[in-house]
């Protein structure tokens, strides 16, 4: 029941979100697509027992401003991160699309790169919201014990549509 009712409130509140915007939430008129990753956004949520967090694009920039002890991994492939550059810090555990891909040498990889801490923070994001790398590396973590973890859905791309630094390698 918990879950209907947080679904509930999330998609409620996209869609007053999408209607104060104007005349839909796309500049360019293309809602669909952000109806589809939001409604998946909220499926991986709840399928995860809601076990991670979410974090917004100036949630994260303010703790990089304050601070912050966090470790952020960047799931997407190395020749991508290198090609389109990462966010501050971020190290790399480049993960596949779907979980069909998924290899044990994917996990095993991520959770080296995460480290043996398992209660501090640790940020995974991949290239856009739709983009399932993430979602992937976010559950992996939680089902290897990490206790912190928050995916940041709108990665590479939302970070840079604020004009926020990135690091070219």
């Amino acid at each position: 029941m918990k879950k209907i009712i947080v679904f509930a409130c999330i998609a409620i509140a996209s869609f007053v979100a999408a209607g104060c915007a104007g005349h839909g939430t796309s500049p360019k008129g293309l809602e669909m697509p952000i109806e589809n990753a939001t409604v998946k956004l909220v499926e991986d949520m709840i399928a995860s027992d809601f076990k991670y967090h979410l974090i917004r694009t100036d949630e994260l920039k303010k703790w990089y401003d304050e601070g912050n002890q966090f470790t952020i991994i960047s799931t997407l492939p190395i020749v991508e991160d290198e090609q389109y550059g990462i966010l501050p810090g971020a190290l790399n555990a480049g993960l596949p699309m779907t979980e069909a891909e998924l290899t044990a040498a994917h996990r095993d990889n991520l959770v080296k790169v995460a480290g043996t801490d398992k209660e501090k923070t640790i940020v995974v994001y991949c290239g856009f919201v739709a983009c399932r790398r993430s979602t992937l590396g976010a559950k992996i973590l939680v089902d290897n014990g990490f206790e912190n973890v928050y995916k940041y859905p709108g990665g590479i791309v939302a970070w840079e549509e604020k004009g926020y630094p990135i690091t070219k390698k």
